[in-house]
């Protein structure tokens, strides 16, 4: 559950006002397709690591629950990629690792360049920047009993992170896609990285 309000997080309702303005330029001047544009939501999982300036932490699968898409090409066989996004984590604790519980929402872009592998195969490669806020609470130790061996404040960040990822989309309809996303976020200011899996249904508009 979000703990603040949407309202409470100016920024993020900046991003995606941000994503109205660009979502659906005047590409037919361009000579490509006039709906290329894609709307859509993403549901899968990842496998969280924390740089905890206490210790080390447990790397930990959690799911990825809420992920709006939008994407839509720029030229040629170029496209931008983004997303807000929104999950929790919890790592658990051990004697020398910091178990703590993850909160993290943000948004992410990247610049994806479609490649042909084979003749019915031309997935997207792209490279990209992610912003996003991260608390991280009940941070603690525990001892081989399991009782608690430490305990350290809350903390909270804004992490920088470096996106590489591969987009595959198969159509279902005229205007519906469902698609797969492998994604690897290695932080550049911050302390928390990630390896994610994400299948996701786009409209096409």
């Amino acid at each position: 559950m979000i703990k603040i309000g949407l309202m409470k997080k100016p920024y993020l309702i900046a991003l995606m006002l941000l994503l109205l303005l660009v979502a659906h330029p005047a590409y037919a001047a361009l000579g490509l397709p006039e709906n290329t544009a894609k709307l859509g939501y993403a549901i899968g999982t990842a496998y969280v690591s924390v740089d905890d300036p206490a210790d080390n932490t447990a790397k930990e699968w959690t799911l990825l629950p809420l992920t709006l898409v939008h994407t839509d090409w720029l030229f040629g066989d170029i496209r931008y990629w983004s997303e807000l996004f929104y999950y929790t984590a919890v790592l658990d604790a051990t004697t020398n690792k910091v178990g703590q519980n993850v909160e993290q929402y943000g948004f992410r872009i990247s610049l994806q360049k479609s490649l042909r592998m084979t003749r019915l195969w031309a997935p997207w490669f792209g490279v990209g920047i992610g912003t996003s806020r991260v608390t991280y609470t009940t941070r603690h130790t525990i001892d081989p009993d399991g009782f608690l061996l430490a305990a350290y404040p809350d903390r909270e960040q804004t992490s920088v992170t470096l996106l590489l990822n591969i987009v595959s989309e198969w159509p279902l309809t005229r205007n519906w896609d469902i698609g797969a996303k492998l994604e690897q976020a290695i932080p550049i200011d911050g302390d928390i990285s990630e390896s994610s899996a994400l299948i996701m249904l786009l409209y096409r508009y």
